[in-house]
């Protein structure tokens, strides 16, 4: 279940307001703005693992769908860098953040969750602008009507 962590540092000038939740399996980052709707977040699922990953959404922008770069030693300056990672394992992700959502705020529960599940199945409207449609979707959608 997770727990709100108490004391996050406010270094924002807009108004919008960080906060940090916690739970053995995920780490979860939002800013919310001064009406409390939710800007952004971060994900991190596998936390304190070597396969640490992390989905990031950010209104206006879309999703990303990173990987934590570890080092082979400390004295790398780039540990901890984010890079492009592939597939997200849904099932098992959706499946924990329901069973630990108790813990928090249920707007910012029913967010995240409709958010990994929009991830799941991308809608067009994150298509690049300008882009046109495959010619075989195209096809496949003049035979069904």
């Amino acid at each position: 279940m997770f727990r709100e962590i108490r004391g996050v540092q406010q270094r924002r000038s807009d108004g919008a307001r960080k906060r940090w939740f916690q739970d053995p399996y995920f780490d979860l980052f939002v800013v919310q703005d001064m009406l409390g709707r939710l800007q952004w977040f971060q994900l991190c699922y596998l936390r304190d693992t070597r396969r640490e990953r992390v989905l990031e959404w950010k209104r206006g922008r879309g999703f990303f769908h990173l990987k934590l770069k570890g080092a082979d030693y400390s004295g790398h300056t780039d540990e901890g860098m984010l890079l492009l990672d592939g597939a997200m394992p849904h099932a098992e992700v959706q499946g924990r953040l329901a069973a630990s959502a108790g813990g928090l705020p249920p707007a910012i529960a029913t967010f995240v969750a409709d958010k990994v599940r929009e991830y799941e199945r991308p809608s067009f409207r994150f298509r690049r602008p300008g882009a046109r449609r495959p010619a075989w979707l195209e096809r496949m959608r003049q035979r069904r009507l």
